[in-house]
């Protein structure tokens, strides 16, 4: 199978440093979840590398100065419960972002998606948003997640996740093929509880320390 043309692979030294004690078993939940925190701030610094930007006069201590800055923020919107392990980090990137929040989950028996909750800020079309995941196994949480935004109108969607696998990228850009992912590495396989292998295991039992 190709590469997913729709992935940005960030292969950054500190990332993968960080990457490595993620996918560590023996890393405990309060180095999980700081580690989670850090590589969700540099990934939300790395997919906005190409951000619009409007050049700003400011005043300095030492005269006038123009500087670009971020002539408007996306709108921030986590997939329970994984998610919200990565929304701390991409706020403290983009403190004025609005968040949002989808409660979507895979049921086995029934075979499709499941959604429980939704909350989204108003006025919601046009934004542009980073929709956060850590991780892309078989795809069909997020193929949801993107299919429920695209019904409020919303613009440019980009993903924001940690690992993902190649069939559920492939997976994604067959139902959206406008939707880009912005990651650390892609897996080739999927164990018979649906978690990547090899991979960090099931992220939001490990980051609250619960089943």
């Amino acid at each position: 199978m190709n590469n997913p043309t729709n992935y940005h692979v960030i292969n950054h030294p500190l990332l993968m440093e960080k990457l490595c004690c993620l996918m560590d078993a023996q890393t405990n939940p309060p180095d999980f979840r700081r580690l989670i925190h850090e590589m969700s701030f540099l990934l939300a610094y790395e997919a906005l590398r190409d951000w619009v930007t409007e050049e700003t006069e400011i005043s300095t201590p030492n005269g006038p100065a123009i500087i670009p800055k971020l002539n408007n923020y996306p709108t921030i919107v986590s997939i329970l419960r994984a998610g919200n392990g990565m929304l701390a980090g991409v706020i403290e990137a983009l403190p004025l972002a609005r968040v949002g929040h989808i409660g979507i989950y895979r049921d086995r028996d029934l075979d499709s998606t499941v959604e429980y909750f939704l909350r989204l800020p108003e006025d919601i079309q046009g934004d542009s948003v980073l929709l956060l995941d850590p991780i892309i196994a078989t795809g069909d949480t997020m193929c949801a997640s993107v299919s429920r935004l695209r019904k409020f109108g919303v613009g440019d969607i980009r993903v924001l996740t940690i690992l993902a696998s190649k069939s559920g990228l492939q997976k994604l850009n067959a139902t959206d093929d406008s939707v880009s992912v912005w990651g650390l590495r892609l897996e080739e396989s999927l164990n018979q509880s649906g978690h990547l292998a090899p991979g960090p295991g099931d992220v939001s039992a490990r980051f609250f320390n619960a089943s």
